[in-house]
């Protein structure tokens, strides 16, 4: 009688824990990759609605240097990636700013996304000192 195979070969089961290394390998580098571009544009989604909170202050006649973060709406501490700061001056320029820090992940941790105000256009401007590829569409690099 012929006996049938019973299961794998042990060089059968090492070849395949070998290809999936190489595959972790490849994948995980990508997806930190990933989570800090996606982190970025969180960072600035965060950050970007402000603006009509700094606009709407503005048009009621309110100071500049009275608009901070409760008066607009949110708190510091609103993202657990990282803190939130207002600063507006009485002329209407300022910057409202996200600072990666907390659970941010290490590609991104310490790098900032400013929102500038230019007052005399009343446009906005954004900016990072993030690396190129983790860069949120929109913002530019930040002066040095």
């Amino acid at each position: 009688m012929k006996k049938m195979q019973q299961g794998f070969t042990l060089i059968e089961l090492m070849i395949v824990v070998a290809i999936i290394g190489i595959l972790a390998a490849v994948a995980i580098p990508a997806y930190q990759d990933y989570t800090a571009r996606a982190e970025g544009a969180s960072g600035l989604a965060v950050i970007n609605p402000l603006k009509t909170g700094v606009e709407d202050a503005l048009a009621r006649g309110v100071a500049g240097s009275a608009i901070d973060e409760a008066s607009i709406g949110t708190a510091t501490d609103a993202s657990p990636l990282g803190t939130i700061a207002v600063a507006i001056e009485d002329t209407g320029a300022g910057t409202v700013t996200f600072t990666f820090d907390g659970s941010a992940g290490p590609k991104i941790k310490g790098t900032v996304v400013t929102l500038t105000r230019d007052a005399d256009a009343g446009t906005w401007a954004c900016t990072t000192d993030m690396d190129e590829k983790y860069r949120p569409r929109g913002c530019g690099a930040a002066a040095p």
